[in-house]
């Protein structure tokens, strides 16, 4: 437990030292010898920006709500358990992209119907081909969430995708544990990897 804690502040603190680089850096644009520290001055049409962004995330964990509640239907045992805890989290995220849309002055987006969500599903034969889309589910939240933290320029909405792509990073790792396979692949964490044509079903 103690090693799953460590991986997660390691993966939190370099997400926030990715967002503060970019801030300091901004700050030292406009600083010259100004004995002043600069503050962050975020205009309209970047909250506006920003808060598209956390609408595009927002459909995504809804996706990954839908996904995570059908795993739980082709899997077992404590696989079943698993992906109702996974579905949990991805509320809890989809519940804080929620709350933190309004403070931009935008309006959380509805979510699509289930149906729309799982009619862009594979097909879950069984157990470990449903897993296996807990994997790609978790890749393409990953993905998505480096990518926001690259553009978004509030502070405190960059803490929060920080904190989530971490526990979709632990998601990732723990499942591809259940499917027996390594749960450290590469050292860096950046989403879905390129496709090979080799994986099988």
């Amino acid at each position: 437990m103690a090693n799953e804690r460590s991986r997660r502040e390691i993966l939190v603190a370099s997400a926030a030292l990715a967002g503060g680089a970019s801030a300091a850096l901004i700050a030292s644009c406009g600083g010259g010898n100004s004995k002043t520290p600069s503050t962050e001055t975020v205009s309209t049409i970047q909250m506006q920006d920003d808060a598209a962004i956390l609408n595009t995330l927002l459909d995504l964990e809804s996706s990954a709500i839908v996904a995570y509640g059908l795993i739980a239907q082709r899997v077992s045992g404590r696989n079943a358990a698993l992906a109702r805890k996974l579905r949990g989290h991805e509320q809890a995220h989809a519940a804080a992209l929620r709350r933190a849309i309004p403070r931009l002055g935008q309006t959380p987006a509805a979510p699509k119907t289930a149906a729309e969500y799982e009619a862009t599903f594979p097909p879950l034969r069984d157990e470990r081909t449903a897993l296996s889309f807990a994997v790609d589910v978790e890749d393409t939240a990953i993905g998505a969430y480096a990518d926001a933290i690259a553009k978004v320029v509030t502070d405190n909405v960059r803490r929060l995708l920080a904190t989530i792509i971490a526990a979709e990073s632990e998601h990732a790792a723990v499942v591809l544990g259940r499917l027996g396979r390594p749960q450290a692949p590469a050292a860096f964490v950046t989403g879905p990897p390129p496709p090979t044509g080799s994986e099988g079903g």
